[in-house]
């Protein structure tokens, strides 16, 4: 079993930015691995993502109906960016590739290339 992070940013407390951007995000981490069964799913966001759940924007676009799925508030820490919404999945997967987006990139510059999202 793989556990793959990944995170991204959102402008806007507004669903469908949440939406979009998560979908964006789980798009690029499928994407780039080799994901054959997903187990579980969590999902963090920072105390200002309000409008609407990662985790419901998860379920409803992508068809794991039997994954087990849980969206918490991030820890408050002095300086961290607002905005922010990470994930973890636990899969089986033959690759391990992290995905950061948007202003996430900051949060882990080590995994961008060229300033491009991870290939």
């Amino acid at each position: 079993m793989k556990a793959i992070r990944g995170a991204t940013s959102v402008e806007k407390n507004e669903r469908e930015e949440i939406a979009a951007r998560t979908i964006e995000l789980i798009e690029k981490i499928l994407t780039n691995n080799d994901i054959w069964e997903i187990h579980s799913v969590i999902f963090t966001v920072t105390r200002d993502i309000t409008a609407f759940n990662p985790a419901t924007a998860f379920r409803e676009r992508f068809d794991y109906n039997n994954v087990a799925l849980l969206c918490i508030n991030e820890a408050d820490f002095q300086g961290s960016p607002n905005g922010i919404i990470r994930v973890l999945i636990h899969c089986e997967s033959t690759s391990k590739n992290f995905v950061y987006l948007h202003r996430a990139r900051n949060l882990r510059p080590d995994l961008v290339f060229n300033g491009e999202d991870n290939p």
